[in-house]
């Protein structure tokens, strides 16, 4: 199987899936104009003569400013937000609000009956523990695939661990990577069997948001929360398929660093890997003063120390907007010791979740293809 062959989507994925007019440019073009017309009502005010006092006159002007500024600030927001994509819909922000300020939902997501049906599957926001050093108890987002809680249904799934990137959250792939419409596009088009998704929340705590999802010397062990804490609970509280073959770790920028990392030092727990966005030299402090943690985190020198025979898959993927030296390296560095490997990179995409949404569902379909996958949902 040529692993650089053209990945086929479905139709309902050349579009940006699950996107709507907060998407596009056009809510910040409307408020960019209001914003010129309130100038022009607030210059008409000042200047306005009659019989109204000129305190009566600032006080107008001054409302007017104000509105003003507000949307033009409300604007400029849309317009970045629009070229970032992390909220392609008005439910995305809806969902975003709840992350932050809802409670955690039974591990079924459900409070009561069914959640799924036979075109749609369901996502919900759980607790998650830790036993890892220096990882309170956190979050995280779980999709199910359709027709997961039909009544009598006893399949086993497999499972794809999404990491976000830094700053970020567990909800990110839910928000911005819109990953349960992408879900449902693959699964109900046959491209991908029905799959749960789990992303954990990485952050070990607010004080440490910045830092990349690594095993830090002296300080959180995020890796081993991921690889031990997440994956253990996954496989206790959903119908998963324990085995490898049926396990993708993915990610985007630091997450998928993280994905490319958790990856190569536990093939026998992630069979594929994902890693949108990869790079080489890790940022976090702790990690690049550290020699040994250094070279544990950097993936040319892990590819390095593995052994040829370890079987795996990786894809790698990115826009084109960035520079792909890093990714080309890694990519050879694979394919030089015999493993499944592609680099795609995508035109006219930079380092966005425009980006990220866009390249996940060819990371998943090319990485379930050649991990043999099947549509039943067993994986047999």
């Amino acid at each position: 199987m040529d692993p650089d062959a053209p990945i086929h989507l479905p139709p309902a994925l050349a579009q940006d899936t699950g996107a709507d007019l907060l998407s596009t440019y056009w809510p910040a073009a409307i408020g960019l104009c209001v914003a010129i017309g309130g100038v022009a009502l607030a210059v008409r005010a000042a200047r306005r003569r009659g019989s109204r006092p000129r305190r009566r006159r600032v006080l107008a002007a001054s409302g007017w400013s104000a509105a003003t500024a507000v949307v033009l600030v409300g604007s400029l927001a849309l317009g970045v937000n629009t070229w970032v994509g992390y909220f392609p819909s008005g439910s995305t922000l809806s969902r975003w609000v709840g992350d932050k300020i809802g409670s955690p939902q039974p591990d079924s997501g459900a409070s009561g009956g069914r959640v799924t049906s036979d075109t749609h599957g369901h996502a919900f926001r759980t607790a998650l523990p830790s036993t890892a050093e220096q990882v309170p108890p956190t979050s995280g987002w779980v999709y199910l695939p359709p027709d997961y809680d039909e009544p009598g249904r006893t399949t086993r799934y497999p499972v794809v661990y999404a990491l976000h990137g830094s700053p970020g959250s567990a909800a990110d792939w839910f928000t911005g990577g819109r990953i349960d419409s992408v879900m449902d596009a693959l699964i109900d088009a046959g491209a991908l069997p029905p799959t749960i998704v789990v992303s954990p929340d990485l952050n070990a705590g607010s004080d440490h948001g910045e830092d990349e999802p690594l095993d830090r010397p002296g300080g959180p062990q995020v890796e081993t929360f991921v690889t031990t804490d997440v994956v253990s609970w996954a496989d206790t509280h959903l119908r998963t398929l324990t085995d490898p073959t049926h396990r993708i770790i993915a990610g985007m920028s630091s997450g998928g660093l993280g994905a490319l990392l958790y990856g190569l030092h536990d093939p026998e727990e992630f069979g594929g890997i994902v890693s949108i966005m990869p790079y080489e030299h890790p940022y976090t402090v702790s990690i690049r003063d550290d020699p040994d943690a250094l070279r544990r985190n950097s993936p040319l020198s892990v590819i390095a120390a593995r052994s040829a025979a370890t079987d795996q898959t990786v894809f790698l993927g990115q826009g084109d907007g960035e520079p792909t030296t890093e990714a080309t390296q890694i990519r050879d560095s694979l394919r030089a010791q015999g493993q499944t490997t592609t680099l795609r990179v995508l035109p006219g995409l930079g380092h966005t979740w425009t980006a990220a949404r866009t390249i996940m569902p060819y990371g998943l379909v090319w990485t379930a293809e050649h991990l043999g996958w099947t549509p039943s949902g067993s994986g047999s």
